[in-house]
């Protein structure tokens, strides 16, 4: 046998050892933490969830700042397996019965690209089941809410129906269009600090209440809708008081407000706001074309350079964006095209800053993040206008005020009536 052939054979066997250990380690590394009414929540459920609200504030995973997220990521999976042991008593299949509708759900957050869902499970090495787990649970969830309030609920559909009258919204009060974070205080003072930096550095206040808020609000991205001065939470109205200025005056669109309440922490953004019930011009729907190129070994700036010539000669004398895609699908190997159809207030503050002041099909300055680009186009632009009501709409959004005002009571209760056994801490 010679030296060569020895070694090779000696290196399949490192390999295949190393293997095995390091599945073994792995399996040895994985263990129940918690038991929620039978069900059990391991370390790597924990891990997987973290990844996730790693990923919604950072826009990245770095495994070294994972475990400043287990404390919100357990405490969410902890409501989840209440939720399930909810829906078990109602019908012990809901979660089958449910499973085509999150899987819809989750393949609207990739653009309904089963690509893109792909390229994330790849990336972050997270399973689809965890993905899933999520919009299964408030799917679920508002099953068990109807199912325990349909009383209320029939007569709430009744007094609402009555109650939409196009004059309720000429309203001629300051309202303010609210959303909301919701997390719990207990061990997570990192996370508090890591979502206030996020913000202040402009990530999008919406993708993150969706992912980390343990309110139901979350199913509607943490917006909790528009409200008078009088409904505002109690600390805002305060701060306006310490302020100096009757009844909110100079609570402003954009602002974020943190505060404690019992055992958690909100922190909740205005959205936009009506001065005096006039609409505000954060309403306005915009339509925006997002470029991504890569950057890969060039610098920064060249590489948005090369791509803002092109884009602006393609650009030059156009009247609207269908060229984009043609340009895209020829060079679809460098580049991504994505259309955000939103309302300004709901655009992230980076975004907003970049296109304020640049014309229609004009070249917005990039944001860098990883090894990607993105710049932006203005496409097209609607007022937002008073005029149309959605009763349809506004019925729906009234039954979301009282969904959140159930759902948080009937959580606690059953939080309350849980078997919770933690079982071993997260190491």
């Amino acid at each position: 046998m010679t030296l060569l052939s020895l070694n090779l054979k000696l290196l399949v066997f490192i390999i295949f050892f190393s293997t095995h250990i390091f599945k073994f380690a792995l399996s040895e590394e994985n263990y129940i933490v918690t038991i929620v009414n039978k069900l059990p929540i391991t370390k790597l459920d924990v891990f997987n969830r973290a990844k996730l609200i790693a990923f919604s504030i950072d826009e990245k995973v770095e495994l070294k700042n994972i475990e400043n997220y287990y404390s919100q990521s357990l405490q969410t999976l902890i409501n989840e397996k209440i939720i399930l042991s909810a829906g078990k008593k109602i019908n012990k299949n809901l979660t089958s019965i449910v499973s085509d509708q999150a899987n819809q759900r989750l393949l609207s957050e990739f653009e309904n690209s089963k690509l893109k869902l792909d390229q994330f499970i790849e990336k972050y090495s997270i399973s689809k089941s965890t993905l899933l787990k999520k919009h299964k649970a408030q799917l679920i969830w508002g099953i068990v809410l109807r199912d325990k309030y349909k009383v209320q609920f029939s007569k709430l559909e009744k007094i609402i129906k009555k109650s939409l009258d196009a004059k309720e919204f000429g309203n001629s009060e300051d309202l303010y269009d609210l959303a909301e974070i919701v997390i719990y205080k207990k061990n997570n003072n990192k996370l508090i600090e890591k979502i206030n930096l996020a913000l202040k550095d402009g990530a999008n206040f919406l993708e993150i209440a969706k992912q980390i808020s343990i309110s139901s609000s979350s199913k509607f991205d943490g917006k909790i809708g528009w409200n008078n001065f009088e409904n505002l939470p109690k600390y805002i109205k305060n701060v306006s008081t310490i302020r100096g200025f009757d009844k909110g005056k100079e609570i402003n669109e954009g602002e974020i407000f943190i505060f404690p309440e019992k055992d958690k922490i909100k922190i909740i953004k205005v959205l936009a706001k009506r001065q005096n019930g006039k609409l505000s011009k954060k309403e306005d729907i915009i339509l925006l074309a997002q470029i991504r190129f890569p950057i890969n070994f060039q610098k920064k700036n060249i590489a948005f350079k090369k791509i803002k010539n092109n884009l602006d000669n393609l650009l030059s004398n156009k009247n609207s964006c269908e060229v984009l895609e043609i340009f895209v699908k020829k060079n679809s190997k460098n580049l991504d095209l994505k259309v955000i159809k939103s309302r300004i207030a709901d655009l992230t503050p980076k975004i907003d800053r970049l296109i304020e002041n640049i014309d229609f099909f004009e070249i917005s300055k990039p944001i860098f993040i990883g090894n990607y680009g993105y710049t932006y186009v203005k496409c097209d632009k609607r007022e937002a206008k008073l005029n149309k009501i959605n009763y349809k709409k506004l019925k729906e959004t009234k039954l979301n005020k009282y969904f959140l005002i159930y759902s948080e009571k009937l959580l606690k209760r059953l939080y309350n009536e849980a078997s919770i056994l933690h079982i071993e801490k997260i190491k």
